[in-house]
């Protein structure tokens, strides 16, 4: 039949086209395998809430045990980092240093090869490491992940067993088994008590035997080794050698020979015993608990991963009384906010799938635009797999905006082939035709969005990974889309048969069918489809139930079933196309209406054209003016992700337990929170923390206004310790820093520093557009300092460090290796029993043994002690001394973060904060804040470059640099609306904001193209005007669906008040105020400034036309107007 028809028309069909209605066949098979391909893709991608962003940084540790903050920065950490000072393609070296450990971190430029500078930095520590002190231990070089964050954290009580057995349990038995759960990459455990082998000495028996503590230690250590010899070959056969010389016992360790010529052993100096350590203390809603942090495996489902935790938790018999409290999932929000964009997602088709209804009347029509959905979104799954992405906020935000972007180009051409079958073409006629005539329009508008998308997606660093992710998964829908509606959308529309035209009138004969649904569901008894699907219904229900006489039941109601199956889809077509036929009706005379109404203002417009573009130019004029420097940006929008996290202000000298007690009272507080689902404390030398749990977001009020009623009720909470502070900060947002600020404070001088950093907090705090602050300098502990005398040490033949190493090794403890005892791991600890360090005169009586002087010295000869304030760690960014001011805005403050910053700044300065001693430091590149300020630039960048890249393309496919101004304009107007609607909206830009800007310019182009294509074809039958006209009249129904169906995609995300629905907020208001424009501008102002600049060129060319004598061979035609 195709062949037949082909004979008559095929001369002015498109080849693409004619191939795939003539290969009908192939073109199903290619298409339903992407859509296959697609749904497996889906099923196979990982889940996580934003896309995975790589950020380069190379990490330095050393441990220096015992030493004090100040000390590991003097002695580890400035040596770390003048030795890699000069690598390079560094961004930023910062460092911390804490009790016993130094961190030094390299930040480097985005593309730099990691491992070739790990090479390089171990090279450069490694010749550092000779200048670090004897205790220091060898720095590890590696490369880290900031953005690594457990994905869940769990407390394990243990009822009336003790700490240590239940760390025992967790560490032996429970670790190993979650380690093998897939997708887990590590396990940590923190809180509780540690078993830990003690080596207690006695001072006195040391010094009698002229031993110091260190010998001790590495005694110990020296005689539990195990290490391989090699291989041996022996008469053919190759036998391993190793040196076994492992401690098993407490005796084995108390045996140790300390002096072979004495016969002197440990026990003769010490005390072994098997003890617990203790270091902090956490919680979990209460309950003292060995915390377990999960850290997912890179590329893995996170929700996967969680939920098999969940199951082997679940399923593993814990000893009796233990159990286990989640505190801190993180896929909770993940898969609230998944399935939030999943309903939005499906919401969105169904109010597409309306608007074509009621444009296109025809229900196998509608139907057939509205397959062009799962057919063009299946693209976007495939190459997320081809590409490591996941499901996430972005990708699935790029599926949204799709929806309404992929019916357009089936829209365009349906619209197009339905004109036709009313001008009287039969139906496989009316596909060619009309398909072919749109062919280049449709081309043309896909070309202009795929150029924007996919250069923008080759942008580099965090903005370019969700940019990469969103524009790439957005461009294979479009393309999908262009592919789709010329060559499968005209297979469906070719054969697939009209419905039955049915007004209500026709819906009681269609109701009355069903002795024909019986007839054919008898007759279907005998086909052999029929006894195919009875037999896999019955094997189906086989392997549910093994009961015969239901299997016999169902062979018998199988007619029966179809017969009814047959009759209500009928009846539900008929009352359907009848509902849509009304419908549609209504919506047409309305069309009409609106269409002939705007035919008869354009013809007005076009007389005063050069009016027209006075008022769009005073448009533009006043948005550049009035908007645009009122528009601020930021990275990602501030989000409730319902965790919140709070910490105390504490004054140095409070011991643990001080501290523990002050944090129980903040978490009482929260436990009796009715929206509050879970509370986890830690509480360590180093500081104190709250993880706050909240309930589902439909459960609570919003987040941020929970963060300032905690705020003014935790005020009061320590009246009785006036220099204790309760902070509360939010932890949604760009990687967990939720809504905070931070300001970075940089000096040479660490005193000066710490002097300024309560006054900072207080000049702050007096904003009224700040919630609270905090200073990563409140945390001090009063420190007493061990001063040694250069001059007596002198005499004893001692150093500073052997002093120091005596001393770590008395308090502290020395480490001397591991011991395994009844199949459980416990590190030897070897220090000074605690009954002989009562006070400071104990500490100072301490003897020291002299080799040179062939006896011991008290630590009293050797020095004095004295009493300092001692930060728990010390920071320092690009080699200065540095401090870290954390900021919550308040809620209802209407100051961008910019602003904000700028306004704390002049009052820091003012009050003298800030001067040339103590300056701003720079901003982590990488920050919330930081990405703002580059988003605002690189937009504008990108903008411009995918502008031009869309007008070199439309020039490439018109041949002319005119015509695509005119096909671009709308773009500017476009751009207007949206600043205006950001404006009018009270809103601020961020990444998915600008991705909207991006999209706007293909997008309000799209209808420009559709419109002006139409134009150039009716100048060759009518002047300019009348082209003008006709064309508005024509093309004005596809060009208000395409409009239209681009809207409804931003209402949902703009109604959406579910988890995570922040994120498509700026998106949806960019689209909704530029394509409203656009369209408008498309109406008015593309026909204005076409109709102005080209009249007279087409008034030229029609009279050269109609002065040349006809010729046979070379027919009259009017060229384009922007050849």
């Amino acid at each position: 039949m195709i062949r037949n028809v082909g004979k008559k028309v095929f001369g002015g069909v498109n080849p693409l086209v004619g191939f795939s209605v003539s290969r009908y066949v192939f073109a199903i098979g290619i298409f339903v395998g992407i859509v296959v391909f697609g749904f497996v893709s889906m099923r196979a991608l990982g889940v996580d809430l934003l896309p995975s962003v790589n950020i380069p940084v190379v990490n330095i540790s050393t441990s220096y045990a015992g030493a004090s903050p100040a000390s590991v920065d003097e002695e580890v950490t400035q040596v770390i980092e003048s030795a890699v000072a000069q690598v390079p393609n560094v961004t930023s070296i910062s460092s911390s240093s804490s009790t016993g450990n130094s961190r030094v971190t390299l930040q480097l430029e985005d593309g730099t090869d990691q491992n070739a500078v790990v090479n390089q930095v171990a090279s450069l520590v490694s010749s550092a490491a000779r200048q670090l002190p004897d205790g220091a231990s060898n720095p590890s070089v590696r490369t880290f992940n900031p953005n690594a964050q457990p994905i869940l954290e769990f407390g394990v009580s243990g009822g009336t067993a003790s700490q240590a057995d239940v760390y025992d349990y967790v560490q032996n038995q429970l670790v190993p088994l979650l380690q093998r759960v897939e997708g887990v990459a590590d396990v940590e455990l923190s809180g509780g008590s540690q078993r830990n082998i003690e080596v207690l000495l006695d001072p006195d028996k040391l010094s009698a035997y002229g031993l110091t503590p260190q010998s001790v230690a590495s005694a110990i250590s020296g005689s539990n080794v195990r290490a391989s010899i090699g291989t041996i070959t022996q008469s053919g056969n190759s036998l391993n050698y190793t040196t076994n010389a492992k401690l098993r016992s407490l005796d084995d360790i108390a045996n140790v020979i300390l002096n072979a010529d004495k016969g002197v052993r440990v026990a003769d100096v010490a005390s072994v015993k098997d003890a617990t350590t203790t270091t902090g203390v956490t919680r979990v809603n209460g309950l003292p608990v060995v915390l377990v942090s999960i850290q997912q495996a890179s590329g893995s489902n996170a929700v996967k991963v969680v939920d098999g935790v969940k199951a082997l938790i679940a399923g593993t018999r814990l000893p009796a009384g233990y159990q286990v409290t989640y505190s801190n999932d993180t896929t909770g929000p993940i898969r609230e906010s998944i399935a939030s964009t999943t309903h939005e997602l499906w919401i969105t088709a169904l109010v597409v799938a309306l608007v074509t209804l009621l444009f296109l009347g025809r229900l196998n029509t509608a139907f057939t635009v509205i397959a062009a959905i799962p057919i063009s979104l299946a693209a976007a799954p495939i190459l997320y797999k081809l590409l490591g992405f996941t499901f996430n906020q972005v990708s699935l935000l790029a599926l949204i905006v799709a929806i309404g972007i992929v019916v357009d180009d089936s829209i365009v051409v349906a619209e197009n082939v339905e004109r036709y079958r009313t001008l009287g073409f039969g139906r496989v006629e009316s596909v060619l035709r009309g398909a072919s005539e749109v062919f280049s329009a449709v081309a043309a508008a896909s070309l202009s969005l795929l150029a924007v998308l996919i250069p923008v997606s080759f942008m580099g660093g965090i903005i370019g990974a969700y940019i990469q992710q969103f524009a790439l998964g957005l461009a294979a829908a479009v393309l999908m889309s262009w592919l789709e509606a010329l060559l499968f959308l005209t297979v469906r529309m070719a054969y697939t048969p009209d419905a039955e035209p049915l007004g209500w009138r026709d819906v009681p004969r269609a109701l009355a069918r069903f002795p024909e649904a019986v007839r054919w569901g008898l007759a279907s008894v005998r086909t052999w489809w029929f006894w195919v699907l009875a037999a896999a219904l019955l094997a189906l229900l086989w392997t549910r139930t093994h009961r015969p006489a239901l299997l016999l039941l169902l062979a018998v109601l199988l007619p029966v079933a179809l017969i009814v199956l047959r009759y209500l889809w009928g009846a539900i077509l008929a009352l359907l196309e009848a509902l849509t036929t009304t419908l549609h009706g209504v919506t047409d005379r309305a069309l009409v209406a609106v269409r002939e109404a705007y035919a008869r203002s354009l013809d007005s417009a076009l007389h005063a054209s050069a009016g027209v573009l006075m008022i769009a130019a005073v448009f533009l004029i006043a948005t550049v003016l009035l908007v645009v420097p009122r528009t601020q940006f930021t990275f990602t929008p501030a989000t409730d992700s319902g965790t919140l996290r709070a910490g105390l202000r504490l004054p140095s000298g409070l011991s643990l337990n001080t501290r523990n007690e002050l944090v129980s009272r903040l978490e009482n507080y929260f436990l009796g929170r009715p929206e509050v689902q879970s509370v986890q404390a830690s509480v360590t030398d180093n500081g104190t923390n709250l993880n706050i749990t909240l309930k589902p977001k439909s459960e609570r009020p919003d987040s941020a206004a929970l963060t300032a009623t905690y705020q003014q009720a935790l005020r009061g909470m320590f009246s009785d310790y006036p220099n204790v502070r309760a902070n509360i900060f939010s932890g949604g947002g760009f990687r967990g820093q939720g809504n905070s600020q931070s300001l970075t404070l940089v000096a040479t001088n660490y005193d000066l520093l710490k002097k300024r950093a309560a006054a900072a907090v207080d000049v702050i705090e007096q904003n009224p557009n700040v919630l609270s602050a905090s200073s990563s300098l409140d945390n001090t502990t009063l420190e007493n300092q061990f001063v040694p005398n250069p001059a007596l040490l002198a005499q004893a033949g001692l150093t500073a460090s052997n002093v120091a190493q005596a001393l770590g090794t008395y308090g502290s403890g020395s480490s001397a290796g591991n011991v395994e005892i009844g199949g459980v791991t416990s590190p030897i600890t070897v220090a000074l029993d605690p009954q002989y360090l009562r006070d400071e005169q104990s500490l100072l009586s301490l003897p020291i043994y002299s080799s040179a002087l062939g006896s011991s010295v008290t630590v009293g000869q050797l020095g004095s002690i004295v009493q300092a304030a001692a930060p728990t760690s010390v920071q320092r960014t690009n080699r200065l001394y540095s401090l870290t001011l954390s900021i919550e805005p308040d809620p209802n403050s209407r100051l961008t973060a910019a602003e904000l910053q700028q306004q704390l700044t002049a009052a820091l300065t003012q009050a003298g904060v800030i001067d040339n001693l103590v300056t701003v430091g720079s901003d982590d590149r990488n920050s919330a804040f930081a990405l703002g300020n580059q988003l605002s630039s690189l937009g504008l960048q990108a903008f411009g470059l995918s502008l031009l890249l869309v007008y070199l393309v439309m020039g490439a496919q018109f041949n002319s640099f005119r015509y695509p101004l005119y096909l671009l304009l709308p773009v500017p107007f476009a751009v207007a609306g949206a600043y205006w609607a950001v404006f009018l909206t009270d809103s601020t830009l961020d990444i998915f904001g600008v991705l909207g800007f991006l999209l706007l310019i293909g997008l309000s182009a799209k209808n420009a193209i559709i419109y002006l294509e139409f134009v150039v074809e009716q100048l060759q039958e009518r002047p300019l005007r009348e082209a003008l006209i006709e064309a508005s009249r024509l093309r004005f129904r596809p060009i208000i669906m395409t409009t239209l169906t681009v809207l409804v995609i931003s209402l949902p995300l703009l109604l959406n008040r579910g988890s995570g629905s922040e994120f498509g907020k700026s998106l949806s208001i960019v689209i909704v105020g530029g394509i409203s424009i656009s369209a408008l501008m498309t109406f008015y102002v593309v026909p204005a400034a076409f109709y102005l600049f080209e009249r007279r060129r087409t008034s030229r060319a029609a009279a050269e036309e109609a002065a040349r004598p006809l010729s046979p061979a070379a027919p009259p035609a009017t060229p384009a107007p922007g050849a």
